[in-house]
């Protein structure tokens, strides 16, 4: 439990932050010192070779170039944060292997929480390769369909914590298949979530109802100002203190605000009736 909260009465969540244009250490401190402020306690960036720049990459290996870089940019982050501070990465499923260890030693004295998909999920030996070289625990899943995709990487140690979406992996039951399979095996769970407050909710129901493998529930709607009122019945903000209660009302103990939802529409696209 966290903050004085059972697992029953609140899910954790950690705030998931990418940049489109800006790329310098001094823009990733800026936005962790405000996300930090909103109350999240664990946060993910996006931190890939190419934002270094031109030849950050040669055959798949990130340069001394790159490296430097990257290093700049967690140690920037670990500075503003802190040292106990809960902070991991998303490395985008790029490179090789000998690409993925050499960015994974570089960023290892940091005490990250996590790098995730630091290769293609499917290359199950060259995850075991990276996970037994690396300290950093190595998080993969949001790809992947039912527990029956991640039974191989579970059982055969290929990473330390998987990450279920629930909108692609196969709804409520196998996310928590998943979650059960990776508990008896030892590994860590964070489910994938960059979804509505509709999705999230069933992520928090989920969530309060796994083991102690579970870290948190990914969120990832921070820039979206109207998300929260997409959804009726629930107390708000949704997340208070980086944690979200759990509904009490039947069903996922929310109700869909239909005119919050047409009203954002993207152009062109229908209502679910029309």
């Amino acid at each position: 439990c966290h903050a004085g909260k059972t697992i029953a009465d609140a899910s954790r969540d950690y705030l998931f932050e990418g940049f489109e244009e800006f790329y310098t250490p001094e823009a990733y401190t800026e936005a962790a010192k405000r996300i930090k402020s909103m109350g999240f306690t664990i946060l993910k960036f996006d931190l890939h070779p190419h934002y270094a720049g031109k030849d950050a990459l040669i055959g798949g290996i990130p340069t001394n170039k790159a490296i430097k870089y990257e290093k700049s940019v967690v140690e920037a982050l670990r500075e503003a944060l802190g040292d106990e501070f809960p902070l991991a990465l998303d490395a985008y499923q790029g490179g090789t292997i000998e690409g993925a260890i050499r960015f994974g030693k570089a960023v290892e004295p940091y005490g990250l929480l996590w790098i995730e998909d630091i290769i293609d999920w499917r290359n199950l030996e060259g995850l075991k390769i990276i996970s037994r070289t690396l300290k950093t625990p190595i998080l993969t899943g949001e790809d992947i369909y039912t527990v029956a995709g991640f039974k191989p990487l579970i059982e055969e140690r290929a990473i330390d914590i998987t990450a279920p979406d629930m909108l692609t992996c196969g709804g409520i039951m196998e996310t928590k298949k998943v979650g059960w399979l990776s508990d008896l095996y030892g590994l860590s769970i964070a489910p994938h979530n960059a979804a509505s407050p509709i999705a999230t909710i069933a992520n928090v129901h989920v969530a309060a109802s796994m083991a102690e493998n579970l870290i948190a529930v990914e969120f990832h709607a921070v820039a979206v100002p109207w998300w929260e009122d997409l959804v009726d019945g629930i107390s708000k903000p949704i997340i208070k203190d980086g944690y979200i209660d759990v509904p009490e009302g039947p069903g996922l103990g929310i109700e869909l605000n239909e005119k919050v939802a047409r009203k954002n529409l993207m152009e062109g696209e229908k209502f679910f009736e029309e």
